[in-house]
């Protein structure tokens, strides 16, 4: 592809996860206001990550076997259905179908973005590009935080919604108007070579890593505000004392930018989750609101390495089928993602700083084993 096509190509993948930076957080902004039982209200919040691990499941093969066109475009319109759904309908069960839909067309963004990156790189640029796209998905979650917050006493949400979906059927145009890469196995994907990847030690044990990763970063977000609740904050201190871990993500995440073209990926992950077990500690003993928001920053700021990082390493490794490879690591992550949810669900709150410090320290081990695996010059083929 020409410099002029695949600056295009990126763009199209920064509005890719911008959008699903909005759609994976919509739903969280809106809940209260569908004025749901609480039993409703659990039914549609599974739906989402239902919706992801589905997207998740599907968007590698596809990329792989047809390209990136069909899949960001089925997902741009995918999302784009169900924004307006839940922007018109009173009913609970078309509620169900827009976030199944939402949640899969995020699966679908979340993964391909990634691996659109990763394709249209090279060496250090890689990680360093894929950083700048966790960036982009942390802008795309605050915006819609603040849109909806900003506007909660002023604007409807269905308008919001409704606006939602209009500019994303936009970026479903400029996805239809560029040109992306070729679809890497176009003559289909061996079945054989498929079990051979996934069998592979190096990606199994990376994946692995990601499900603890991808399992803190649910803790962190699911469970902090309600560890603060418990422990005597009042409801909005430990709304704005949670929101701060978003903000050091992108932080983290900004400046890491362009120190990955300058220090490993080894090196990098270490040091973030060292700063996420600070922020850990910070948090837990914290006795005064400034402690609370310092933990709560630096368990952020330690968790934006991980994904990118290993996403990199994968990308360079399974270059001939790297939407599969993806497809496979983003979905062991979301099981990961569920099985420590619940673990803290039955456990409850109390447990939530030793299975944070139990989970980091089984991802830096799984990491660095996956690290030693390594051998640069071999790469798996379709």
């Amino acid at each position: 592809m020409t410099q002029k096509s695949n600056i295009k190509v990126v763009i199209a993948a920064q509005i890719g996860i911008f959008f699903f930076g909005v759609v994976f957080f919509v739903l969280g902004t809106i809940l209260n206001a569908l004025g749901l039982t609480s039993a409703q209200s659990s039914t549609l919040a599974s739906s989402l990550p239902l919706g992801v691990l589905i997207g998740s499941l599907v968007f590698g093969p596809i990329i792989d076997r047809y390209g990136y066109k069909i899949l960001l475009v089925g997902a741009a319109a995918m999302g784009v259905v169900g924004l307006e759904i839940l922007a018109f309908t009173n009913s609970f069960g078309a509620m169900v179908a827009a976030i199944l839909l939402i949640g899969t067309c995020g699966g679908m963004l979340n993964g391909s973005t990634s691996a659109l990156i990763s394709d249209s790189s090279e060496g250090k640029a890689r990680t360093s590009n894929l950083f700048v796209l966790g960036l982009v998905y942390c802008i795309g979650a605050i915006v819609i935080t603040l849109i909806m917050t900003l506007l909660y006493d002023i604007v409807d949400y269905h308008k919001v919604l409704m606006v939602m979906g209009f500019l994303m059927a936009t970026a479903m145009l400029y996805f239809i108007a560029i040109r992306f890469p070729e679809a890497k196995c176009k003559q289909g994907i061996s079945f054989k070579s498929v079990i051979k990847m996934i069998k592979e030690p190096t990606l199994i044990i990376f994946s692995l890593a990601l499900a603890f990763q991808s399992g803190l970063e649910a803790l962190a977000a699911t469970w902090t505000s309600k560890y603060l609740a418990d422990i005597g904050y009042v409801g909005r201190m430990a709304l704005v004392a949670s929101i701060f871990i978003p903000v050091g993500l992108a932080i983290s995440r900004a400046s890491l930018i362009g120190l990955s073209r300058k220090v490993s990926s080894k090196a990098i992950v270490l040091t973030s989750m060292a700063i996420a077990v600070v922020g850990i500690i910070c948090l837990f003993t914290a006795n005064n609101a400034i402690m609370t928001i310092i933990g709560t920053t630096l368990i952020g700021m330690g968790l934006a390495a991980t994904f990118p990082a290993t996403f990199g390493i994968l990308g360079e490794k399974y270059s001939e089928m790297s939407g599969t490879a993806f497809s496979f690591a983003l979905t062991i992550a979301l099981i990961g993602n569920t099985l420590l949810n619940k673990l803290v669900g039955t456990l409850g709150t109390g447990s939530l700083l030793y299975v944070m410090l139990g989970s980091i320290v089984l991802l830096v081990v799984l990491f660095l084993i996956g690290c030693s695996t390594i051998k640069p010059e071999k790469v798996i083929k379709g």
